[in-house]
């Protein structure tokens, strides 16, 4: 059998989308499909219910994509362990991020157990949340940290990961300020004069954190998005130049606050609570990452499981 066969599956039912799942892997979706119902003979069962929209698993899928994401994990992190022992090297501890995390919060973060732990030999991966999720399914690191926040429980159910929350944050509307230090623009906008909105892409966990606040917002943002990235720190340099408002980290911008660089564009009720999380597979990891998680649980000993 081959094993891309389950990574395209994965990536099937993570996106819900056999267009973008082809998309993402590079694959034209005719090909695509026919590698999915190759799949499904090999199996002996539907694993895909085509009639609904979006697209769902069945419940054979559904059993199914627990065993897939745990064979490739286990063999990807039994590869790492082998081979680690065959030449006698430490494995290196992996890690997908998040963009702004990447740039903001790890450095610090990582250098705080590394007091503890010693050096570690560390590989960091820094993309947008929905591939850095993929990346943790399929095994292709051991670790996650992103921003999470209540609201996006059942987004991680089907995912089966245990997780820590490794602090606080919180996601605040800011403008670039006027000769007098009042916001260029401002939260709410109105019918008529919707306020320029900087957003983050579709595959951003900051940009599905939002999308689901305004979803449960008792007022209308009245916004008119002009620019999407996946990047916190593109929509902050857009935001310093003056096209319209965003939502960014208190952590990224406490500096520019402080110097009225950037200023609020909006009431407190416009904040987003967060948290910064740690993220990893209920399936055992290699020695290095496990005792990583072990010296992590000392500080933060609480851990949720999603599945």
């Amino acid at each position: 059998m081959d094993l891309r066969l389950f990574e395209d599956f994965i990536t099937l039912a993570e996106t819900r989308s056999f267009s973008r799942a082809a998309e993402r892997r590079n694959s034209a979706q005719s090909a695509f499909s026919r590698r999915i119902q190759s799949l499904e003979r090999w199996v002996g069962a539907a694993l895909i219910d085509r009639r609904s929209t979006p697209l769902q698993l069945t419940s054979a899928g559904e059993a199914f994509r627990e065993i897939a994401e745990d064979m490739l994990r286990g063999i990807r992190h039994g590869r790492e362990e082998v081979l680690s022992i065959a030449t006698q090297t430490t494995t290196a501890i992996s890690f997908a991020v998040t963009h702004s995390l990447a740039l903001n919060f790890f450095p610090h973060w990582i250098k705080e157990i590394e007091r503890k732990s010693g050096p570690l030999s560390l590989r960091l991966l820094s993309q947008d949340g929905e591939k850095c999720r993929e990346a943790l399914s399929q095994g292709d690191c051991h670790f996650m940290i992103c921003h999470f926040d209540d609201r996006m429980k059942e987004d991680f159910k089907a995912s089966r990961l245990k997780s820590l929350s490794l602090g606080r944050d919180k996601l605040i509307p800011v403008s670039a300020p006027t000769a007098d230090s009042s916001p260029l623009v401002k939260v709410p906008g109105t019918r008529d004069s919707r306020t320029p909105y900087l957003s983050y892409a579709h595959g951003s966990f900051m940009g599905r954190s939002l999308d689901l606040f305004f979803q449960e917002s008792r007022q209308p943002a009245y916004l008119q998005p002009c620019f999407e990235t996946s990047l916190a720190e593109c929509v902050k340099a857009m935001v310093i130049e003056g096209h319209g408002v965003g939502w960014l980290p208190e952590t990224l911008i406490r500096r520019e606050l402080e110097i009225g660089k950037l200023v609020r564009a909006g009431e407190p009720e416009w904040d987003i609570e967060f948290e910064v999380r740690a993220f990893r597979p209920l399936t055992r990891l290699p020695k290095a990452a496990e005792r990583l998680w072990n010296l992590i649980i000392q500080d933060m000993p609480s851990v949720t499981n999603f599945f």
